[in-house]
């Protein structure tokens, strides 16, 4: 065959591979809804311009078998279920002491009153006075409203530390402001019940020290716990007491205050405070006062408490 023939015959087998392949490419690039490669050119580029086309696809990324494949939208977790940092609780960093008043026996051997004098004393601790129609004893519900105080305080932040948890303990007046004193407490509330000859007397009143170290604060703590109490329980507000005969008082170097919720000769109030029923409002009451006083503190001004979480 002649040179001519046999360069004609390969530029003809040349063309024809070519025309295959553009017609092939041009009838995936169809299927695709991609355009083909003469529809690609710029706007600017003239007929027998080359224009280089990239048909080479971006490798597809291969999933490492050591990472968990994406969840489907439909089990992704949404940004409103995803969880939220946690604000402070208005009681956070704060230590509250509990005194529940009395125990079930008393201990009649004396103590000293005040680190001030020898020779003034009293009795270490004595069980209380009791409802005059329930008989119900002061030691049980002061350590019931106690334990209940304990539990709101602790979900709303603050550390507790508790003089009792039982009622069968031995501890006296001046072994309570020790414990309070020991812990560094930044407010320590003493609960007790009210008695008297006169079944007529009722209402919540609250004692403070006539000499303490956080004085101011103590008054300021004691209108703030007697007002929400009263407010929150119904229980009529008699008001504050500066006393210098309390041993507990006198051995506390802490800010302390001590609520009589109440009296137990009066048939109402006995009425009220022997009912368990009534315990979780006396508590709550009392949790606010403290809470209001820590909201006061940190903001400078009287306001309204902030909310409480319950347990």
């Amino acid at each position: 065959m002649s040179k001519k023939k046999c360069l004609f015959r390969n530029k003809a087998i040349v063309c024809g591979l070519l025309l295959s392949f553009v017609f092939g490419a041009t009838l995936i690039l169809s299927g695709c809804n991609v355009k083909p490669p003469h529809e690609m050119l710029p706007p600017n580029a003239e007929e027998n311009q080359i224009v280089i086309i990239n048909m080479i696809s971006p490798p597809v990324p291969q999933q490492s078998p050591l990472m968990p494949s994406p969840l489907p939208p439909s089990l992704a977790p949404s940004l409103a279920s995803m969880p939220t940092p946690t604000e402070k609780l208005p009681l956070a960093g704060y230590i509250i002491g509990i005194d529940p008043g009395h125990q079930a026996e008393a201990n009649t051997t004396l103590e000293r009153l005040t680190p001030k004098s020898r020779s003034s004393k009293k009795e270490k601790v004595s069980s209380g006075t009791k409802g005059r129609w329930s008989n119900v004893p002061e030691f049980e519900v002061t350590l019931a409203v106690g334990l209940l105080l304990r539990d709101i305080l602790i979900q709303n932040g603050a550390t507790v530390v508790m003089t009792r948890t039982t009622n069968d303990v031995d501890i006296s007046n001046m072994e309570r402001a020790f414990v309070v004193n020991d812990a560094k407490t930044d407010y320590a509330l003493r609960i007790h019940c009210n008695g008297a000859k006169d079944e007529t007397k009722k209402g919540a009143s609250i004692l403070i020290p006539r000499e303490n170290p956080f004085q101011e604060d103590c008054r300021l703590a004691a209108d703030l716990l007697l007002s929400e109490y009263c407010e929150t329980t119904g229980i009529e507000k008699r008001g504050i007491d500066e006393r210098g005969d309390q041993t507990c008082f006198n051995w506390c170097d802490r800010l302390i205050i001590n609520i009589e919720m109440g009296y137990m000769s009066n048939p109402e109030e006995d009425a009220i405070l022997s009912n368990p029923k009534n315990y979780e409002s006396l508590a709550r009451g009392l949790a606010k006062g403290i809470m209001l006083y820590f909201e006061q503190k940190e903001n400078g001004g009287l306001g309204t408490p902030p909310p409480m979480i319950n347990p």
